[in-house]
């Protein structure tokens, strides 16, 4: 009999007891925990890859039984016949040695910080209900033993007015469990950055960072009760200021993940998916596994996804004894949780980087600067280069190992494989037709400019901006023109089925046109469009606007169109955008 195959099994000692299989990766454990010093490690991965299951594996074989301290029955039941098991002197060490905090951040996903701040102090309660036998310690003093009663007390935890309960939680868990084992504990957080990703996505970046930085700062930065400190997560988030001062902490990112052992610690390396695939009777089918789920690296190490080769073997490999000609590569990744602040960036994207991205789909590369230590806060600018940061970090991009630039944050990107190809292309290309409140005020945007209606343009405008554009957008040092620029390219850019052609900064007559699109529907009509900005919202936007509409007739941008007997109608606009609103005027010229 086959193992079966443990799809979203996320726990360690769940896989082994169901009897499923398991990529042996204890050998990790020792990497980490002994050959490794620094005192706080941060891993970063896309999503998908295994960093639950890493963090439950360390927590499975490192946490000792506080009934029976010193007993590691539980790990030689769970840990037999694994490779750290054969290395006897240092599980003597470490297994089931310590008390060790666990804790996933990846459930505080609320559109408010008001349920974030709630789901988070719930985490922390129950959390602390895990070590009940702190309330009866025999090392603990009284008053010790009240600031375990405050850790299980909720209505502390979630007290808004008095955030000290929950952001000093864990050191505060950490210097009881040291005075009751009289050993510093070892922590795990799962998920780190995903409250900070949440709250940038909905609106409430900076209050989660009020709450989250004090809390690390007081977990990792000020606590000497604590032994060793392990997250994961998506992104590096060293301007946060949430680890600032953290002079002891290592990263592990996509881009520079130290040593092999570090880089094949989470993920499949090749030989360790051939070997997955030959356990299932599946080797003959490798290529179509390494076109649809390879291509990642991880430093300078060649990675698959483990989501992909475990879902694509539990799909598939009870047809061998059917019928081999349904076995198929299918999309595994574009239905999990993605990042949703990709989305934000949709309407800001300038005309040569929807080229770039058209490259990326054409199997090209592009070349682009990473961020290294972006940070959730940053992508409020949309700034282009944060983009494709994201992008690399998230997953939908790789990067390749062979480039070598002057510039050291400069990178070749691509796509890794043909699967995240069509996430790429359903996830990010087609955003706009997925969006309904984007689909329809953009119809009636475009609507609205081939049949002359500068109020029914103002009206669908002012929808899509108050939907579409944060305030923070306004920050940036970028030409704000060009800011409006990218958003209405982007917008027009989902009009494919009522626009022929767009072109942007168009040369004509005596200069260049901010955008200019011709029907598809109504084959003659042409509209020109001339974008203007202010930010004082006391200046008046008509005038602008009319002015806008004047160049185009003064500059003659029309006036080749004009002249042609094939062109029905010109209908010039003027545009003046400011924040989060604009004003719309508009003229027929033909």
């Amino acid at each position: 009999m086959l193992k079966s195959i443990g799809i979203g099994a996320e726990l360690f000692h769940e896989l082994i007891e169901s009897n499923s299989y398991y990529v042996d990766k204890t050998k990790f454990i020792k990497t980490i925990f002994e050959e490794n010093t620094s005192k706080v490690m941060l891993i970063t991965r896309p999503r998908r890859f295994g960093k639950t299951l890493t963090m439950s594996t360390f927590y499975d074989f490192l946490a000792l039984d506080p009934k029976n301290p010193g007993d590691a029955y539980r790990q030689e039941k769970w840990f037999a016949g694994t490779e750290i098991f054969d290395d006897k002197e240092f599980c003597a060490k470490y297994m089931g040695k310590f008390p060790v905090i666990f804790v996933s951040f990846k459930t505080i996903v609320h559109q408010n910080f008001n349920d974030a701040y709630n789901q988070f102090a719930t985490l922390i309660y129950k959390l602390a209900l895990q070590f009940e036998y702190l309330a009866t310690s025999k090392e603990l003093s009284d008053k010790q033993k009240e600031q375990y009663a405050n850790l299980i007390n909720y209505e502390k935890l979630a007290d808004r007015t008095d955030k000290s309960f929950l952001t000093g939680s864990l050191q505060t868990l950490s210097c009881l469990l040291e005075a009751h084992h009289k050993i510093k504990p070892v922590l795990l957080i799962d998920e780190y950055d995903v409250p900070i990703a949440k709250a940038a996505h909905h609106g409430y970046y900076d209050e989660m960072i009020n709450l989250i930085s004090p809390f690390y700062n007081d977990t990792l930065k000020t606590n000497s009760y604590l032994g060793r400190a392990v997250l994961t997560g998506c992104l590096r988030a060293a301007k946060e200021s949430i680890f600032t001062g953290l002079n002891n902490l290592m990263v592990c990112s996509v881009l520079d993940s130290g040593d092999a052992d570090i880089s094949t610690g989470i993920g499949f390396t090749k030989e360790e998916t051939q070997e997955v695939l030959a356990y299932y009777g599946l080797s003959g089918y490798y290529e179509e596994v390494r076109s649809n789920y390879d291509g990642y690296h991880f430093g300078t190490t060649h990675m698959y996804c483990p989501w992909d080769v475990m879902n694509f073997c539990n799909d598939n490999y009870r047809k061998l004894s059917q019928d081999r000609n349904l076995i198929q590569a299918r999309n595994y990744w574009i239905n999990t949780s993605g990042n949703d602040v990709i989305e934000e960036f949709m309407g800001f994207i300038e005309p040569d980087d929807v080229d770039k991205m058209q490259n990326l789909l054409d199997g090209e590369f592009i070349i682009a600067e990473v961020r290294a230590a972006l940070c959730y806060g940053d992508l409020e600018s949309h700034d282009i280069n944060d983009f494709w940061t994201l992008l690399l970090y998230t997953g939908y991009l790789t990067f390749d190992l062979q480039y070598r630039s002057s510039n050291k944050n400069e990178y070749r990107l691509y796509i890794p494989n043909e699967e995240i190809k069509d996430c790429f292309k359903s996830k990010i290309m087609d955003f706009y037709k997925n969006d309904h409140v984007m689909k329809n005020s953009t119809g009636n945007l475009i609507k609205g400019l081939f049949t002359g209606d500068a109020g029914v343009v103002e009206d669908n405008l002012n929808e899509l901006l108050a939907k579409y554009v944060s305030i923070r957008d306004f920050s940036v040092n970028a030409p704000k023109e060009n800011y409006y620029h990218g958003f209405m390219n982007g917008l027009l850019a989902n009009g494919t089925s009522l626009i022929e052609e767009q072109k942007s900064n168009f040369e004509s007559g005596n200069g260049y046109i901010d955008l200019i699109i011709k029907s598809l529907k109504n084959r003659g009509v042409i509209v020109i469009l001339e974008l203007k900005q202010t930010s004082d919202e006391n200046e008046d936007k008509f005038l602008i606007a009319e002015d806008a509409v004047e160049q185009i007739i003064k500059k003659k941008y029309a006036d080749p169109y004009i002249r042609r007997n094939d062109i029905k109608a010109v209908h010039s606009y003027g545009i003046c955008f400011c924040k989060k609103e604009c004003t719309v005027v508009g003229k027929k010229l033909k």
